[in-house]
């Protein structure tokens, strides 16, 4: 070696450079080689432009051959489908008209309702009459169980039946039952005397319903607390709950009770407002917001040396007072700090010049106004100030809340408010904080009272009907205390498994970060996304069906209500009041004074769906659809209003303004919406135009391009669209609907006559167009229905069908299809009022129906035209007629089982959907599935996604089908995932009149389909096999291409690798789709949802306390009462004053707090053989236990923090409990599975101190309304083609690595469809950015945060404003001390009762 270096540096410098180069050009071949690969590899173009028009070819021909398409187009032509003009104008009058002849019926039924109730309270009797009443707390609905068995519980017999109208809730026709909030005293002899009178209104109850079958529930609430519900039924709720259901807390009953009002709440937070009267303090403003509605404006300003804004942005100003800006107010609430001393001169000062100044400028509410003044104390009754500011005219009503319980501070606090036709309360308990706020309220009622006649009745906004639709906040509670109970124990289990174990494996897992995360989480280890992602779905696929019932939006139940107010005819009453003598000596003296009395008020619900059967959508078309919006914009129904997240209704879902869900397509930032809808001059002046027509009630016709999305926010429409809207008189509501423009113009007229059909005998059973295949009707519209008789099972509309249309084959058949009719005319006779009248004898109940003669006739001749899936049809019959191509390729899949199609539907205009199974593919999967067939889930007809983008995508290709799997897909098991494909059949007259009748379509089994894409770009298309000679570099095949088939939104339909399915192709190939976008093959389109929920995550709570205890009998008996005591807190929103997380977790849900720790371990078999590990706890296992092996393999998955997989529990409940658990957050998952070499942080190597505390915390989060927005993407055909015919587009990635190399690519359309066949060179390792369609936040500073808060659209006030009366200063009632009355003895009564029986349980 020495003798070899040595003549190596005997060489010449020439030498030298002469072996230097030499060895470069013995390598350069080798590196050119490489190079060359990369850089000069030659995209097959052609044959991708082959490919993708053979596919084309070969699916269009087949789908068109199994789904009859040419057969059921032929059958509309010739059964004479004419089209008509849709007058949209007209349209909206006739429907305008139905919905107010409803709603006069509904003012009607609550007027009688008060008159009988204003009379009844004249009555007279003895307080030892016993009062007759079925308390719905304690009906007993079973003959088997014997009365003799419940007398002890003072339960009483009532028979109930279930009734269809009631949304199936057995009811009582007969009787009213009566329902008491648990913090109102029973046995009061105000609410007894209340009890006794109403009774008398069962009668009207039930007449009403006789004359309008379709009222809904009717009721009185009482201003002493309780409700009185027509008809009769048992109040449901949890054996666990109490029931604080309280109807003075309604919104019907705020509006109907007082005018709207201008509030002012004065917080004293000086230094003496520390401790219990701080929380008492909190909870009156708290309990003041809930009374609160969104016609009222409200501030509130707390006070010290300073008075200053609670919520900074609401500075000197008075806000609406909708869901989002009490949650505001809600929110800062919890952050208040005391201090200094209280200086009531500049917050009264402050409060009068803001409220004059909204006075004189014309602005809040313009009626009532008032200041809450909420104190331990005044030093001061500050006549000057009120002198000044507020009398003679007394425009301002002042109430004043004392806190605490020193008498020697209320003199000057109830002089304030007696002097300023107020009221004084002192409250000294948390208990009572409800009750006494609620006493302002008849206060502010005081003039309509005294006024008599003036019985204004109002309408609410929308509202589900839960019961407190302002306990949001607290069942976002229970959701976090149910994730934090879950992690507790699996934290517990955690434990166990690190004191009883030394295996090594067991060691290893814990090791892994993510497997202990995943543990606590899920209480498993060794789960990997896809598992995770899997448990996911599963879950959101049960949550749609539980969702998917009839009426309900999203699992509620949304209504409107009209209620009136119920005044005390009488002027004085006999007032019993305390008196002092002396300075100890209390008396009780009688005494009769002027009082004007607010009994109750009266009402009705209107359920949504009620006003929806007035407005048919088949008459608006597919993608028509009608909306209806109040005086203040804000939206009762719309198609994308999205009351719910995660289940749990959102903050602000009853205060969606209308442009909120009307997207113009001129929007390129956050709420600055089209002129056509709005026109802003500022942040809080806003003109608008269609808007305002809908606030104003204007009758209107406007245009209007705008944004739509499909599939929870995945697609997106831009079409422009056609308004007409109308006024329904009586109410503050206007109706309108929009058209698309074009084929929304006209609409198909075709109908059988019935009449005729049954006199030609030749045409035989009506019946007979429905011999065909399998069939379903929408399920939400109305065909035929019964008006009265309603205790029978819930009949299905195929059932009613075929009822009704045998009983309209026999002789006198009626149609009834008069809808509405106004109601009876006062100044009608006795005998016109009989004639009118219904009768409600059994056979008149029968007859008494409806029935929609353009629906049903329509029907009929839709059934008559895709009366064509025969069994037996033959193959000969699939291909006569046919041109050669279509025929060879018939014979080719017939040969290959039929290319996996598994079911052939058409959906039609009517509602109507019938469908065929192909037994050669149905057999081998739909026999075996769990899942419901695909047709029974998706029959809503023109409602559903694939029917409207059909109907969309027939403008761009004629005869294309429209291709969609499901986003989830590979999540899926994959023998069960299909692909649908539809396509529009449309009547055409020429190339401007024309209008859809039906969509036809095909369902294929994914696998085959995706195995006929391989099959075809896999070989080159010049030869029949990929057995040729045909190069494999320059096919699918090889390992230097990707291919993808992509859909007109850019979702995965096809790929080489089945998890890619459904997925959005921009979070594979994020530079490439940019790329897409850039060479215009796809267009990007952003939308904004001003519906989003955010969740912020709030501070952890220590929960060493509970956990570290070292007596574990300590430790659970401890937690036992802590539970029992916050399961009341909890209910009557005391919760907020105590809050270590185990006792605010085991608060909520379902927690018993018997139960013993469990060890009960759950786990899952994965690389390391941890069944074996943990042999040990193999006895603990219950038999339910879920151990999978699905994950073997594939490594634990990704950190569950960025991956999303944030879901607690063990993957059993129904409703996901973590947050975000949304469809689209699949894909995240699937997009992180790792590969086996994934690198895990380790946890330190002594793990003696683990688990640490801190691993037994979840991050608690709050959800509050925000903005979101996304960019969305559309294909763009157009540019796609050449002189009329799709060329492939060319593209390339230049430079997109260090070593120069690029990324080609081809794009070709595939003809017929709505697709792409994208063919990727994946040689060069380029750098790939992830562009995904899920939403973020919009980002405003806090001027924008600020401004978007304080923005007032404009809005129309309530016509009605009672606020004076001239003789209101004869009343001299206005308040007194509280105390601890019946209300606090019956929710302390409740606590102690409720521990004892737990005792006596356990």
């Amino acid at each position: 070696m020495r003798h070899k270096v040595k003549w190596w540096c005997s060489l010449s410098l020439v030498q030298h450079r002469t072996t230097v180069v030499f060895i470069l050009f013995s390598l350069f071949p080798t590196l050119l080689g490489v190079y060359t690969q990369e850089h000069d590899f030659n995209m097959p173009h052609q044959e991708v432009e082959l490919w993708a028009r053979k596919i084309g070819n070969h699916i269009f021909h087949l789908s068109n051959a199994f789904a009859l398409y040419n057969d059921i187009k032929d059958n509309f032509r010739t059964g004479e489908a004419t089209l008509q003009e849709n007058d949209g104008l007209q349209l909206v009058k006739e429907m305008t008209s139905d919905v107010t002849n409803m709603m006069k019926f509904k003012v009607d039924a609550v007027n009688r309702i008060m008159n009988v109730a204003e009379e009844a309270s004249l009555d007279k009797y003895k307080q030892e009459e016993p009062v007759d009443y079925y308390n719905a707390k304690r009906l007993n609905p079973s003959p088997d169980i014997p009365q003799e068995a419940i007398d002890d519980k003072n339960y009483r017999n009532l028979s109930l039946l279930s009734n269809i109208h009631f949304d199936g809730i057995p009811i009582n026709e007969s009787v009213s039952s009566v329902h008491v909030p648990t913090n109102v005293y029973a046995k009061a002899p105000d609410v007894i005397n209340a009890i006794r009178w109403s009774g008398r209104l069962d009668r009207t109850f039930k007449s009403n319903y006789e004359l309008d079958p379709t009222l809904s529930w009717q009721y009185f609430g009482s201003s002493t607390g309780f409700l009185r519900q027509y008809p009769a039924s048992e109040w449901v709720m949890d054996e666990k709950d109490p029931d604080l259901y309280d109807a003075r807390l309604r919104s019907w009953y705020i509006q109907a009770a007082s005018s709207p009002k201008d509030m002012v709440i004065l917080l004293d937070v000086s230094g003496s407002m520390t401790g219990l009267r701080k929380e008492i303090a909190i909870h009156v403003v708290l309990n003041i917001l809930e009374t609160l509605n969104e016609n009222d404006f409200v501030n509130i300003f707390n006070f010290s040396t300073e008075t200053t804004e609670l919520v900074s942005c609401f500075n000197d100003s008075l806000v609406q007072a909708n869901m989002e800006n009490i949650g505001e107010f809600k929110k800062a609430l919890k952050t208040i700090e005391t201090k200094e001393i209280a200086n009531f001169s500049k917050a009264l000062i402050k409060a009068f010049e803001l409220l004059q100044r909204y006075n004189k400028s014309g602005q809040g509410s313009q009626c009532n106004q008032a200041i809450m003044l909420v104190t331990d104390g005044a030093p001061d009754n500050y006549e000057k100030i009120f002198s000044t500011y507020n009398w003679p005219h007394f425009q301002v009503r002042v109430f004043t809340y004392l806190i605490g319980r020193e008498e020697k501070k209320k003199r000057d606090l109830s002089w304030m408010a007696c002097a300023n036709k107020g009221y004084f309360v002192q409250v000294t308990t948390l208990a009572e904080v409800r009750e006494q706020v609620l006493r302002y309220i008849p206060v502010m009622a005081r003039p309509m009272v005294m006024y008599q006649e003036d019985h204004h009745h109002i309408w609410t906004g929308v509202y589900a009907d839960v019961a407190d639709p302002k306990q949001i906040e607290w069942l976002w509670e229970v959701r976090e205390g149910k994730r934090q109970r879950d992690r507790t124990e699996n934290y517990q289990k955690l434990q166990k498994i690190v004191k009883d174990s030394s295996s090594p494996a067991i060691i290893d897992a814990l090791r892994d970060k993510w497997q202990v995360e995943n543990f606590l989480r899920y209480g498993e280890f060794s789960l990997s996304s896809r598992s995770i992602a899997r448990i996911k779905a599963a879950k959101m696929r049960k949550m749609r069906g539980r969702r998917g019932a009839p009426g309900l939006k999203e699992g509620y139940r949304l209504m409107t209500s009209v209620a009136v107010p119920v005044f005390d005819r009488k002027k004085t009453s006999n007032i019993t009041e305390r008196v002092l003598v002396n300075e100890s000596v209390w008396v009780l003296r009688k005494r009769e004074m002027k009082t004007a009395n607010l009994l109750g008020v009266a009402g009705t619900d209107v359920p949504i769906r009620e006003i929806e059967k007035l407005v048919p959508p088949y008459k608006l078309g597919v993608n028509g659809y009608s909306f209806m919006v109040n005086s203040n914009g804000y939206v009762i129904y719309h198609p994308d209003l999205r009351p719910v997240f995660q289940d749990i209704l959102k903050p602000n879902y009853n205060s969606v303004d209308f442009a909120e869900v009307e997207l113009t397509d001129y929007e390129n930032e956050a709420r600055a919406n089209d002129s056509e809808l709005l026109e802003m001059a500022g942040w809080r002046d806003y003109y608008s135009k269609l808007r305002k027509d809908l606030v104003e009630q204007n009758a209107a016709e406007r245009m209007m391009s705008v944004k739509i999305h499909l599939d929870d926010m995945k697609r997106v429409v831009q079409r422009k669209q056609k308004y007409f809207a109308q006024k329904i008189s009586g109410t503050p509501f206007s109706l309108g609907i929009a058209m698309p423009e074009g084929y929304g113009k006209y609409k198909v007229h075709g109908q059988i006559e019935l009449t005729r059909e049954i006199q030609d005998h030749r045409a035989g059973d009506v019946m007979n167009h429905f011999s065909t295949g399998n069939w379903t009707l929408h399920p939400d519209w109305v065909y035929c229905e019964y008006k009265y008789d309603q205790h029978q099972e819930d009949q299905s509309p195929e059932a009613l069908i075929n009822e009704f249309l045998s009983r309209a084959q026999k002789p006198n058949w009626k149609w009834r299809s008069t809808r509405t009719r106004p109601p009876p005319d006062p100044i009608m006779n006795q005998a016109q009022h009989k004639r009118w009248k219904p009768s409600m004898g059994s056979d008149e109940r029968r007859d008494n129906y409806y029935c929609d003669k353009d629906l049903v006739q329509s029907l009929l001749f839709d059934a008559r035209a895709t009366n064509v899936y025969s069994r037996k049809v033959k193959i000969e019959d699939k291909i006569k007629d046919r041109n050669p191509v279509a025929i060879y390729i018939m014979l080719l899949s017939t040969s290959s089982q039929n290319f996996g199609i598994t079911t052939a539907f058409v959906a039609t205009r009517s509602g109507l959907t019938r469908w065929i199974d192909n037994p050669s593919e149905s057999s081998s999967s739909n026999g075996n599935s769990k899942e419901p067939h695909f047709m029974k889930v998706h029959n809503r007809a023109i409602d559903e996604v694939w029917y409207k983008r059909a109907v969309d995508y027939y403008k761009e290709d004629q005869d294309a089908y429209v291709y969609s799997v499901p986003f989830d897909a590979a999540t899926r098991d994959p023998d069960e995932v299909l692909v649908t494909a539809t396509r529009a059949i449309f009547v055409e007259e020429n190339d401007y009149r024309m209008a859809p009748a039906a969509v036809v379509g095909v369902t294929i089994k994914h696998r085959k389909f995706v195995d006929f894409f391989k099959n075809e770009t896999y070989k080159c298309p010049s030869y029949p096999s990929r057995n040729s000679s045909c190069k494999k570099a320059k096919t699918c095949e090889s390992k230097s291409l990707n291919c993808y088939l992509l859909d007109d939104n850019g979702f995965i339909i096809a790929s080489e690798n089945e998890d890619d399915t459904g997925k959005f192709f921009g979070t594979l190939e994020g530079t490439i789709m940019e790329s897409l976008v850039q060479s215009e093959v796809y267009k990007k389109i952003q939308i904004f949802d001003y519906q989003a929920v955010c969740l912020d995550t709030q501070e952890k709570n220590s929960m060493a306390s509970i956990l570290t205890t070292p007596i574990q009998t300590l430790k659970w008996f401890a937690s036992w009462v802590m539970g029992n005591v916050f399961w009341v807190l909890v209910k009557t929103q005391l919760y907020t004053l105590w809050d270590p997380n185990e006792a605010w977790a085991y608060a909520q849900g379902q927690w018993d707090p018997n139960a013993a720790p469990t060890d009960e371990v759950t786990y899952s078999k994965g690389p390391i053989n941890y069944q074996s590990a943990f042999g040990e706890y193999q006895e603990m296992l219950p038999d339910e236990a879920v151990i999978t092996d699905e994950s073997s393999g594939e490594g634990s998955g990704k950190d569950p923090e960025e991956d999303g997989s944030g879901r607690e529990g063990s993957g059993e409940e129904e409703i996901p409990l973590y947050e975000g658990i949304l469809e689209y957050e699949v894909q995240d998952y699937l997009d992180g599975i790792p590969t086996e070499d994934t690198k895990h942080p380790e946890l330190p190597d002594d793990i003696g101190d683990f688990p640490s505390l801190e691993l037994a915390y979840i991050n608690k989060t709050h959800p509050r309304p925000c903005d979101k927005t996304v960019y969305l993407y559309k294909l763009q055909s157009k540019k796609l083609k050449q002189d009329g015919l799709y060329k492939p587009v060319k593209g390339k990635l230049s430079n997109c690595h260090t070593n120069g190399c690029g990324r080609p690519f081809s794009v070709q359309k595939v003809i017929s469809t709505n697709l792409i066949l994208v063919a990727v060179n994946s040689l060069c390792p380029c750098e790939s950015r992830k562009v995904d369609i899920e939403p973020v936040e919009v980002e405003h500073n806090e001027t924008t945060s600020c401004n978007r808060l304080l923005m007032q659209h404009y809005r129309k006030r309530p016509q009605s404003c009672v606020n004076y009366h001239p003789d209101e200063h004869e009343i001299k009632l206005c308040g007194g001390a509280g105390s601890l009355g019946p209300s606090s003895v019956a929710l302390l009564t409740l606590l102690l009762a409720h521990i004892y029986n737990s005792m006596m349980q356990s």
